[in-house]
């Protein structure tokens, strides 16, 4: 149920003293994400903690007004959707934590250019274009943490959960005191049972199907096992037992890999090669690149060959 009293804001309690946090109608698809705000608690934390809420800067500070004060920021990994407005945290004086290494790519575009890998296929104007319609600003400060670390906010524990499959700084949040965990962007994004989503993603060379299985697993043992409530970057509260999420996800990965094979198979292709790669590119099969042009173009072209690429070496018809 939404409790949103800020405009162009979802706000849904999780518990509570929890809130999950949605921005109905972001400036671009990669500018946004959703965000846990813990909200103080007597004996447990004095002031506001944010997880991964990236939305646009009047929302923050908003946000910060009503909830607040938030003195802590943790950031889930790179990916433009979660680092375009961290720049307002910071200037509200949040205390920033980040992944390394991309704690570098809230600091600096360019590190996120060269950090993805962008650099390989493109120019840097491209992504500073990609930026600027996602409006992206730096932050001044972003202090790094390692993957798996745990935060202790007064009496607040929070886990940081290592699901590499979606990039190799990417973490979930178990929070063992309250029974949740968000697993972030790892492939959930239905925000009703009638919505449509892409599921996981892993279109950069960083990423891996392999890893976004056995990912998909631990989160569902956790989850089963340690957690009450589940949430994440782009979609609706979860209870246990429901195990939706993973077998959307699971899922996903299978049809994309039908996706490919069915190409593979209609162009007689026998071998992994660019060429080969090049073929299945101009069908379009993941996104509709015929209808792009410019930088959009460039950038949904090198995530398309990426994804199709892994699901080349594993189709059935290279490994038999």
């Amino acid at each position: 149920m939404s409790i949103s009293k800020i405009r162009n804001l979802d706000i849904s309690k999780v518990k509570d003293d929890i809130l999950l946090v949605h921005q109905i109608r972001p400036p671009h698809y990669f500018s946004c994400c959703d965000g846990l705000i813990i909200l103080p608690k007597k004996g447990r934390n004095s002031t506001a903690i944010v997880l991964d809420l990236n939305i646009e800067p009047d929302l923050i500070i908003k946000i910060n007004e009503i909830f607040g004060p938030v003195s802590d920021y943790i950031c889930s990994h790179g990916h433009m959707d979660h680092i375009t407005h961290v720049h307002q945290w910071d200037a509200l004086g949040v205390k920033i934590y980040a992944p390394h290494p991309v704690g570098t790519y809230l600091l600096d575009l360019h590190n996120f250019f060269t950090g993805y890998g962008f650099d390989k296929a493109m120019n840097f104007s491209a992504i500073q274009q990609f930026a600027e319609i996602n409006r992206y600003l730096p932050c001044n400060n972003a202090l790094p943490f390692n993957s798996g670390d745990t935060f202790e906010f007064e009496n607040l524990s929070i886990e940081t959960i290592p699901l590499r499959g979606h990039s190799k700084a990417h973490v979930g949040f178990f929070i063992p005191k309250e029974r949740i965990l968000h697993i972030s962007c790892l492939g959930y994004d239905l925000m009703s049972p009638e919505s449509k989503g892409f599921g996981p993603w892993y279109g950069f060379e960083e990423c891996s199907i392999d890893q976004y299985i056995d990912d998909i697993k631990l989160v569902e043992s956790m989850f089963l096992e340690k957690a009450d409530l589940l949430t994440s970057s782009h979609s609706n509260i979860i209870k246990n037992p429901d195990i939706t999420p993973f077998s959307y996800m699971r899922k996903r990965i299978v049809e994309n890999q039908k996706i490919v094979d069915q190409a593979i198979l209609e162009l007689n292709l026998k071998t992994i090669s660019d060429e080969n790669l090049n073929e299945l590119l101009k069908i379009d099969l993941f996104f509709p690149k015929k209808k792009m042009n410019g930088f959009m173009l460039e950038i949904y072209t090198l995530w398309e060959s990426i994804i199709i690429r892994k699901h080349m070496e594993n189709s059935k018809y290279f490994n038999s």
